[in-house]
């Protein structure tokens, strides 16, 4: 089942998206990291595949910082493949002890990336967001 998704990941043509995930075990993280991608089969995110690996590494870089080190910290993401969007499912469970820090940081997110809907505790962090292919235009506010 997990070459299955790595497959799947390698096939959305976005090598620097599926290189972090597929090797982000191979240094010592906070939290663990498991990942689906299931929907559409032969979506290209060649032109996207710079700003989800920067938009993910971040996301991953901020769960870091608010999460507890000696919890056992888990990620769950699933990344569902729809025609002209992908979504993005994050679960994380574990303990999370700065809960403020990362709802603002959910809150401020580029343009491009609508959060249809999170849940902050310090137990678990739920978000459901979404991302339109071909509407990731620099000038939206993105950095």
């Amino acid at each position: 089942m997990e070459a299955n998704h790595e497959s799947n990941l390698t096939n959305l043509q976005a090598p620097l998206l599926a290189e972090y995930l597929v090797t982000f075990h191979w240094e010592p993280r906070l939290f663990s990291v498991e990942y689906e991608v299931i929907g559409e089969n032969g979506i290209d995110l060649s032109r996207e595949d710079q700003l989800l690996y920067e938009w993910i590494s971040s996301m991953f870089t901020m769960l870091e910082n608010v999460v507890n080190v000696k919890a056992d910290n888990h990620l769950f993401l699933s990344i569902q493949l729809e025609e002209k969007e992908v979504r993005f499912f994050f679960e994380i469970s574990g303990i999370i002890e700065d809960t403020d820090r990362l709802s603002a940081w959910i809150q401020t997110q580029p343009n491009y990336f609508v959060i249809e809907s999170s849940s902050v505790s310090p137990e678990e962090c739920v978000i459901q967001q979404v991302f339109t292919k071909g509407n990731n235009n620099k000038a939206d506010g993105a950095s």
